[in-house]
């Protein structure tokens, strides 16, 4: 069998690169239009500004690495359930083994990411003088960026091709090492900010509280509105994917009906104009500071924090968006789901019914988040007496304000295993190994369980099964999730 997922130094990556080059060049490009298989290794290293365009065509392939970490990381955990497409089925359940070919898949473009950017530092960029060290920090993000997926998706993989399988800690390190570098080299001001936020997302993840508090603080006093967002090309690609599986009207993916007020966070713009991913957000430099402040006891902070954090987010932008074509499962879905506001949800069985969580979808428009969104108001902030009560709300506020941002799934503790591919063939891995096995904490509900819901439409009452939070907090000593307990 054919490995896909590492790639070998000889193999020629120039494809992405090229659609970059062209894609700076012409309006009208597409992939069909490259026609140069005599284009060699040594001519384009020879070409002029071969780094910017060999930059262009890496950050290319983190908007499709992205594509795919979000869409199967938002099915595997309980934001949203597969309801009317061919997308994977099992990682709903969650089912997630190393022969699904999603799981390859993710892996691949992880791989790719971060050989594109490696290639890029060792081979590309030493051969170009017109590369600047504003560029050379930009891959190096993007490098980082790899190790941090690599590090929240899997429970290891390789870090060179055909390299030894290195544990999660292994990949959020050299993240940290890249941003650091990233951040060093760097003139430009956003940028900076823009790493200083990587370095507190991987520190937050490794379970280092005082660096991650430290560089989270760092972030607040640079820019306190912080948005870096993740661009898409409707014209020239890549898309953004979560947007079609959201506002299709059959729904293709549907909400928790307790997060069905944040969708769709992805507003379909027409033909020509994508709707970004707010990738990095100063939201989560406070849930960072807030997290810490709780681990360290300090309640009456960590409730100062979470208001400060609600106070951003109320500051966020909403868009109208035409409700009338979300059907909630009503076009063949598998599940029906609520689709009026009059709709009561409770979170989980023998809790109180609420309203205000779901929307009408009849009417010619609702306003929906397309930055960060939460049902958390300043009254229930007020209301923590306990420490497992503010992680409670704190993760509430996470799960709300990242939703269809693919980040959930590692504050579940779930993660991939290495895809069978790479066992096959990688001499250094071995099949039978414990990272050929996914992590699913024992405390995950299996069977679908965590969408589940019962849904009276008479009554207007929804019912969900199990409350996530709940079960984070009930858990927040295992070593699998909230890194700083």
């Amino acid at each position: 069998m054919r490995r896909q997922t590492l790639i070998p130094a000889s193999v020629r990556l120039f494809a992405p690169m090229l659609a970059a080059t062209a894609l700076g060049a012409c309006n009208a490009f597409t992939p069909t239009e490259v026609r140069n298989p005599n284009l060699t290794d040594q001519q384009f290293l020879s070409t002029p500004a071969a780094g910017a365009s060999w930059l262009r065509g890496t950050s290319r392939q983190f908007l499709l690495t992205l594509n795919g970490v979000v869409q199967n990381a938002e099915l595997g955990s309980d934001n949203y359930f597969n309801n009317y497409t061919t997308n994977n089925q099992q990682f709903d359940a969650p089912n997630i083994l190393y022969v699904d070919p999603d799981v390859t898949s993710i892996q691949n473009t992880i791989a790719r990411l971060r050989y594109m950017a490696s290639f890029g530092l060792d081979s590309v960029f030493p051969r170009d003088p017109l590369v600047t060290p504003n560029d050379k920090a930009e891959i190096y993000y993007l490098r980082g960026i790899a190790s941090v997926f690599a590090g929240e998706m899997f429970v290891g993989l390789p870090a060179v091709p055909n390299g030894p399988v290195l544990d999660a800690q292994a990949h959020l390190n050299a993240a940290v090492a890249d941003f650091t570098q990233a951040r060093t080299l760097s003139t430009d001001v956003p940028s900076k900010n823009s790493y200083t936020l990587a370095l507190a997302r991987a520190y937050h993840r490794l379970g280092n509280r005082a660096k991650a508090v430290e560089e989270a603080q760092a972030l607040l006093t640079a820019n306190p509105t912080f948005v870096r967002n993740a661009s898409f090309d409707a014209v020239n690609g890549p898309s953004n994917n979560m947007t079609g599986v959201l506002t299709s009207s059959v729904n293709n993916f549907q909400p928790l009906p307790r997060l069905d007020f944040l969708d769709p966070k992805f507003l379909n713009r027409g033909a020509t104009i994508q709707s970004p991913i707010a990738f990095q957000k100063s939201e989560e430099a406070h849930l960072i500071i807030a997290e810490a402040n709780i681990a360290d006891n300090s309640l009456t902070a960590a409730k100062d924090r979470l208001k400060l954090l609600l106070a951003l987010v109320l500051t966020r932008t909403t868009e109208p968006w035409d409700s009338r074509l979300q059907l909630r499962g009503r076009a063949a879905g598998k599940v029906l789901y609520p689709n009026t506001a009059d709709t009561k949800v409770a979170f989980a069985p023998g809790q109180p019914l609420q309203e205000g969580f779901v929307l009408t979808r009849s009417m010619p428009t609702v306003r929906v988040a397309t930055v960060s969104g939460t049902s958390v108001t300043a009254a229930r902030i007020d209301a923590i007496t306990t420490a497992d009560d503010a992680l409670y709300v704190l993760y509430l506020m996470r799960q709300e304000i990242f939703i269809a941002e693919g980040r959930r799934l590692a504050d579940l503790g779930i993660k991939l295993p290495v895809a069978q591919t790479e066992v096959v063939a990688n001499k250094n891995t071995k099949d039978g190994e414990p990272y050929t096995l996914a992590q699913i904490p024992s405390f995950i509900p299996r069977a679908f369980e965590m969408d589940a819901f019962t849904y009276d439409a008479a009554a207007k009452t929804v019912v969900i099964k199990h409350d996530m939070n709940r079960t984070l907090v009930l858990n927040k000593t295992s070593p699998l999730v909230l890194p700083f307990h």
